[in-house]
């Protein structure tokens, strides 16, 4: 469970409930926020096929910024909503699905 990426809110339900119950401290809104930098990872790992590149939230925490080897930004997830965990909470499926597109261009393009 620790490793679970939540996909959808009854997941981050599932996560929730198991971080609470293992002592750690968490709410609703930091479970999503780590899913979605979390997934942004995942994305970006894959269409790297490695770890070379680090996604970190920005410094008002509002998007997700990807750092390249050289530790500078080459690209940003930014939310089309109030935040990242707003679009989450709309429409999970379809956010990891335009962050997959997104970091698919930032990677072609650096």
């Amino acid at each position: 469970m620790q490793n679970l990426i939540p996909g959808d809110m009854l997941e981050v339900n599932q996560k929730l409930k198991w971080e609470l119950d293992t002592g750690m401290t968490a709410d609703e809104s930091s479970v999503i926020n780590e899913a979605v930098l979390a997934g942004t990872q995942y994305f970006v790992d894959e269409a790297l096929e490695g770890s070379y590149w680090t996604v970190k939230w920005d410094a008002n925490h509002q998007n997700i910024d990807i750092y390249g080897i050289n530790a500078v930004v080459v690209g940003a997830i930014k939310p089309v909503g109030a935040s990242l965990e707003a679009d989450f909470r709309q429409d999970s499926q379809g956010l990891f699905i335009r962050i997959e597109k997104e970091v698919a261009v930032v990677v072609r393009d650096n």
